[in-house]
């Protein structure tokens, strides 16, 4: 393993892996029964508010089944519309799960924006059961 490259994904380069929404979905939902039956770590996410309207959040994870391991350190900042800037942004950390080394960065504003929009789909599925 190289120790001394960090793999870097711009958001363009994230978007261009071409997930559809669908895989996005079927993912979460595999994931969502994993954290159910105590095989995903996912602690309470600590934050810090800058502002009264703003927050930053450490979001950390650990999935065994995928052998992955990091954390997404994401923002809202709502007044940052009017400045021509995204209202959420933020960046995953994907570490080593065996060795903890840090081996990619990417930025996560697509990933939380198709997250909880697959969070509320796979929501609606289990609830009209």
């Amino acid at each position: 393993m190289d120790t001394e490259t960090v793999l870097y994904l711009s958001r363009a380069d994230v978007e261009g892996v071409g997930l559809s929404m669908r895989e996005v979905i079927d993912a979460l939902e595999r994931m969502f029964v994993e954290k159910g039956e105590g095989r995903v770590e996912m602690p309470p996410k600590p934050g810090i508010h800058t502002r009264p309207d703003a927050f930053i959040h450490a979001m950390p994870a650990y999935i065994a089944s995928q052998s992955a391991a990091g954390m997404k350190w994401i923002s809202g900042y709502p007044e940052n519309q009017q400045k021509g800037l995204p209202y959420i942004s933020g960046l995953l950390v994907l570490n080593d799960p065996e060795t903890g080394i840090p081996i990619a960065v990417m930025d996560a504003t697509w990933l939380t924006a198709q997250r909880t929009g697959a969070a509320t789909a796979v929501a609606a599925k289990m609830l009209a059961r």
